[in-house]
């Protein structure tokens, strides 16, 4: 059994707080694209050297440093993702359609005084907000299994917990084991003398089980920021930005099996078992730019991002119907049952990696005034250590189990995961007032486990007006990315993953003004 399923085995049999918080989680939060305008996107989301562009305020807080005219700008953004599966030699496909605000931006730029003796040509302020993830998709898969059960993963929990009293299993666990016993999914073994020798399962796996799971997600992770840069002598900018990061998601993880084989109404027929998840989460980061101008034609600028430090907020729900036929017919059971009515909730902090970027433009035309050029040329080149992201469970509810679940998940994350490259290309043709953009984007796997397909790949192409005291962009997204899910782990067998290919087609517009 590999590294990635021992770890996350640990996390499933501490079940209390597993189940709101997991790798999955903290790599969610910190897989983040460029985003900004419909133009920096087109050029796919290059601009670390460029400047002069309203999501500078999140990419490059120097960039603003270019500004000589006060900016006020807003994206609007149609996003469809659909996924394809295929697990245990089936496939099956899934969608989504959300539409969302990408991004908002006003910047606020003064020039040099006349009669000024300073090489300091200008100060610029900027605050915005831009979307950096979004998670509205829906997952579908199914697929016959002859080798082993989800149910199997609440007997490994009593097993390993040493639970002999069937009460403490009818109670002590609301999130898993507790609602397969009291719906009959699993129950005690006994001997032939009546005693108690274990717990078995009701599942007919042998015969073969149709298993489907459906994870429907929504939300995203926006960041308000703000950002203040310097133009020192219209050859080197520098800026620093805050940014204020904050999490909304949902995830609802209906998983079931049935039989393949009639028994009549005998013995087990089906389960399902739902997993609600809500997380919220704000978090604040920092943020130092740089752009040089190396000549005319040739612009070099860098960015480095602080990691992120997150407080963050579950609320979580199972709910369990199981069908034994005439065993026990249909029984019912939610985790609100064994709670006094009320949701798990949680409170714990997590901090997501730091981020380095660099970049070089080539500016089409000899003029150093941005009216005169032609087009540009952008490389960007961004590092993420993915497997540097860590937990903290230290609120007042915490316990000595909780800080080994952390530890258990810090480790488990940087065997898990690694860090990335990223590669961003990008490129404008100006025609007058009438603009033509192309960019391609290539992220790089955060998988240590070289099988897993993680990297994805975003191609762009938009097109832009220019008048005076006014300008718009509109641009489209496609992008690409593999992954892989494990809808259960057991310690004593592997269980198969489901390959997925997540495929996203994104439309943003910018209407933009000058003040």
């Amino acid at each position: 059994m590999d590294k990635r399923i021992i770890a996350f085995l640990v996390s499933i049999l501490l079940f209390r707080v597993a189940f709101a918080q997991d790798e999955s989680d903290a790599l969610r939060y910190s897989y983040l694209t460029p985003g900004g305008t419909a133009r920096m996107q087109a050029v796919g989301g290059t601009g670390i050297s460029l400047g002069g562009d309203a999501g500078d305020i999140t990419l490059n807080p120097a960039g603003i440093g270019l500004f000589r005219t006060s900016d006020l700008s807003i994206t609007p953004g149609l996003k469809a993702a659909g996924t394809s599966a295929d697990y245990l030699n089936t496939s099956a496909t899934d969608s989504k359609i959300d539409l969302h605000i990408q991004q908002l931006g006003l910047i606020i730029a003064s020039d040099k005084k006349r009669g000024s003796d300073t090489r300091w040509q200008n100060f610029t302020f900027g605050i915005g907000l831009n979307r950096m993830a979004n998670f509205n998709n829906n997952v579908y898969f199914q697929g016959i299994n002859k080798n082993s059960s989800y149910s199997e993963q609440y007997l490994e929990q009593l097993i390993n917990d040493k639970v002999t009293n069937p009460n403490d299993a009818a109670k002590n666990y609301p999130y898993g084991a507790s609602l397969a016993f009291n719906t009959f999914l699993i129950d005690t073994l006994d001997n032939a003398s009546g005693n108690m020798i274990g717990y078995q399962s009701y599942v007919p796996v042998s015969n073969g089980i149709l298993q489907q799971n459906t994870v429907s997600t929504k939300g995203g992770l926006n960041e308000f920021a703000l950002a203040f840069a310097g133009n020192y002598d219209n050859k080197f900018y520098i800026g620093l930005g805050l940014g204020i990061p904050s999490i909304k998601f949902s995830r609802v993880n209906t998983y079931s099996e049935s039989i393949t084989k009639s028994n009549g109404n005998n013995g087990f027929q089906n389960f399902s078992v739902t997993n609600n998840l809500s997380t919220t989460g704000v978090g604040i980061n920092g943020k130092i730019g740089l752009i040089y101008m190396v000549s005319p034609l040739i612009r070099v600028g860098g960015a480095f991002y602080s990691p992120t430090s997150y407080s963050m907020h579950d609320n979580y729900s199972t709910s369990m119907i199981t069908n034994t036929g005439n065993f026990q017919g249909v029984q019912k059971q939610s985790s609100t049952d064994l709670n006094s009515g009320y949701p798990g909730e949680y409170n714990y902090s997590l901090t997501t990696p730091w981020r380095a970027m660099g970049g070089i433009s080539f500016i089409f035309g000899t003029s150093p005034d941005i009216k005169q050029q032609h087009g540009f040329l952008n490389i960007d080149y961004e590092f993420v250590n993915y497997g540097s992201a860590r937990y903290r469970f230290n609120g007042s509810n915490s316990t000595p189990s909780d800080q080994a679940l952390a530890n258990s998940l810090d480790h488990s994350i940087s065997s898990m995961y690694k860090g990335a490259s990223n590669i961003r290309v990008g490129g404008e043709l100006k025609f007058n007032i009438f603009y033509v953009r192309a960019g391609f984007d290539w992220m790089g796997s955060p998988y240590s486990d070289t099988n897993i397909k993680g990297q994805q790949t975003r191609y762009s192409a938009g097109i832009g007006l220019r008048s005076k005291g006014i300008y718009t962009d509109l641009t489209y997204i496609y992008a690409n990315r593999g992954d892989q899910y494990y809808p259960y782990v057991l310690q004593d067998k592997a269980v198969s993953p489901a390959d997925l290919t997540y495929n996203a087609s994104n439309i943003v517009f910018t209407i933009g003004f000058k003040l």
